[in-house]
């Protein structure tokens, strides 16, 4: 090789170490200006902020459903706590610029009206494996507010022994949001379920999860009434056509099947005036003096009820308070009724019915009597 040669080789190595070396220069120069860009536009007081809904309300705040409601405004979480409950909260950190937010998530492993209070049997049913439901009024004018709950069998994380189930609502209130949307009531969904599992399992017990809830509907009021001809959820299967003609039935109003808290069922005659309601109460969604006034009308002699108001017990698996199921006239044949207007074997039948269904998707059985 000749010294020209060899010169130009060094030279050459020489101009791409150089040309390397300034790149790296630009290079770290590029970020420094950027990050300095993105310290001074916010941007990291923002990075940081958001990061910290991951490790909020002590890591079981369920975030990415939260950071889909609120889309991109900034919030903080917060705990708080009761006697029997527990509490995480998010806010708005500025809500004159992103209007105001407020999801709580409550959880209790007693019973407690902070956590069952709103569950109605109107409640669209979360399904996909969960026993819950979603309250929200499609008809309602302010359509940035809603509510879902949920009930977690729970087992004692050191043993197969079963524990006090777990029960939660979240309550949103997000001026932004329209929950008559279903990507917007699943993410809601999705932060009462993930927040509530991750609190359960963390301080509580052993929980099985259901599926991510990809569809839930919205609450029926009593103008959402149908045939009856055409029932296929909660008032399926309670009476036949015979006796519905019998009593008058003509609509229902109705959820779609699914388990919940509270479940029930309205027979009503012409546009939907109501017959008949059915309810159905789980554990703690049994208020203790409503409890009391059942177990006095179950233990009342056999025989037919004046008012054609009865009440069927059943026995739940695990540490469950049982369910009550009831039956009532409705309207003017409550304080009206006699024996001559009120069917009532058919009564006593189209409740067994009704409970029968009830009991089977919780697991429960019906007491005798």
């Amino acid at each position: 090789m000749s010294d020209d040669t060899t010169r130009w080789s060094t030279f050459d190595r020489l101009r791409r170490h150089r040309r390397i070396r300034l790149a790296a220069g630009l290079t770290a120069g590029t970020v420094l200006v950027t990050g300095g860009l993105f310290w001074l536009s916010g941007g990291w007081d923002a990075w940081q902020h958001d990061r910290a809904l991951d490790s909020a309300c002590g890591g079981t705040l369920a975030a990415d459903p939260v950071r889909e409601l609120v889309a991109g405004a900034e919030v903080e979480a917060e705990i708080r706590t009761g006697r029997d409950w527990w509490q995480c909260r998010v806010s708005e950190v500025d809500d004159e610029e992103h209007g105001r937010i407020d999801v709580r998530v409550t959880v209790s492993d007693r019973r407690s009206p902070i956590v069952s209070l709103d569950a109605e049997w109107k409640d669209a049913p979360l399904g996909h494996g969960w026993t819950g439901g979603f309250s929200f009024d499609p008809d309602a004018e302010d359509r940035g507010e809603a509510s879902a709950s949920v009930r977690l069998a729970c087992a004692d994380r050191t043993s197969a022994e079963p524990a006090a189930p777990v029960v939660a609502m979240v309550r949103a209130r997000i001026d932004r949001a329209d929950f008559g949307r279903a990507d917007v009531r699943s993410a809601l969904t999705s932060v009462l379920t993930g927040t509530t599992t991750a609190y359960a399992r963390q301080f509580s017990c052993r929980v099985t999860e259901g599926e991510p809830v990809r569809q839930v509907g919205v609450s029926v009021n009593a103008w959402d009434y149908k045939p009856f001809a055409s029932v296929s959820g909660s008032c399926a299967g309670i009476v036949d056509g015979r006796t519905a003609a019998r009593w008058g039935v003509r609509t229902a109003v109705e959820t779609a099947p699914g388990p919940k808290a509270v479940e029930g069922c309205t027979l009503g005659g012409m546009r939907g005036a109501p017959l008949y309601t059915f309810s159905a109460s789980y554990g703690e969604a049994l208020e203790w003096l409503e409890r009391e006034r059942l177990e006095d009308l179950a233990h009342e002699p056999p025989g037919d009820a004046p008012d054609g108001h009865y009440a069927l017990w059943a026995d739940c698996p695990g540490r469950e308070a049982g369910a009550a199921y009831t039956v009532a006239p409705q309207g003017n044949r409550q304080s009206e009724a006699s024996d001559l207007a009120l069917d009532h074997p058919g009564l006593r039948a189209a409740l067994r019915s009704f409970a029968e269904r009830s009991a089977k998707a919780h697991g429960c059985h019906i007491k005798a009597g």
